[in-house]
């Protein structure tokens, strides 16, 4: 059982270890918060995220525009020419994404790219994010992430048109990442946390109020204790940011490993 809808994944890649490399206070915030932060794309490093492969794209403007309604109409020829684009724009914006890393052991690359000296990294399995993270499951999707020639790579045109499929695409100099994905909509609801932390009320995600336009992104509530199978610190860290990290592991109520990491020093 899952909370959301499995991309390009099998049933025996659920077991795979997965890994979040965090700052610490992105740390804090998800164990206090109880809750894991999803990015709209459009924030993410990078600038791609979410773009329509080329060959579909215009696979499907020129269909389009070969119509004989659309040829007599330049308002239309216009719209046409710029729909793809909007497409991606609004995906950018309604489609938000958590990320891991897939691997059975420690990345150096990801310590030194998204975690730091004082940072945190905490591990799970692709069944278990599917589990313990209470997205929406008619509006998520949990798969690895295809790392393609956005120039070259073929697409259905359904697909191509869907902001979501689009989203487990990325570039192939992002292939170092083997990256699995979360990705839902940017609406808010009773699954939702605040942003400085509180219960999200009724009235703040029902009607107009769903819409999430003024943020960066969401937090989505998920279960720590099930989701994180370890814990694990920086190389660089103190005895201090280990008692701490112990204590605070401890106050969000997860009982599984917390150790150093095997990089050392």
């Amino acid at each position: 059982m899952t909370n959301f809808s499995l991309r390009h994944l099998s049933e025996a890649d659920l077991e795979l270890v997965v890994w979040r490399y965090l700052t610490f206070p992105k740390y804090v915030s998800m164990m206090i918060y109880g809750a894991i932060w999803f990015s709209k794309l459009k924030i993410l490093i990078d600038a791609d995220e979410g773009s329509m492969p080329v060959v579909a794209g215009s696979e499907m403007t020129d269909r389009l525009l070969n119509w004989d309604v659309i040829k007599s109409n330049p308002e239309w020829t216009a719209q046409i020419k710029n729909a793809n684009q909007r497409n991606v724009e609004d995906g950018r914006e309604l489609t938000v994404a958590n990320c891991w890393f897939c691997d059975d052991k420690e990345s150096k690359r990801m310590w030194d790219d998204y975690a730091g000296p004082e940072g945190v990294a905490v591990s799970s399995t692709i069944r278990r994010l599917g589990q313990s993270v209470y997205c929406r499951p008619d509006l998520s999707l949990l798969g690895r992430v295809q790392y393609v020639d956005l120039q070259t790579h073929n697409m259905t045109h359904y697909e191509a048109n869907q902001a979501g499929e689009r989203a487990f695409l990325k570039g192939k100099s992002f292939l170092h990442e083997q990256e699995i994905r979360m990705t839902t909509f940017s609406l808010r609801g009773p699954m939702c946390v605040n942003l400085d932390g509180t219960a999200m009320r009724p009235d703040q995600y029902e009607g107009i109020g769903m819409n999430n336009f003024d943020a960066a992104g969401l937090y989505v509530r998920a279960d720590l204790p099930k989701l994180i199978t370890k814990t694990v610190l920086a190389p660089q860290a103190t005895d201090f940011q280990e008692n701490l990290v112990r204590r605070i592991s401890h106050l969000a109520g997860v009982t599984s490993p917390v150790v150093r990491s095997s990089l050392g020093q």
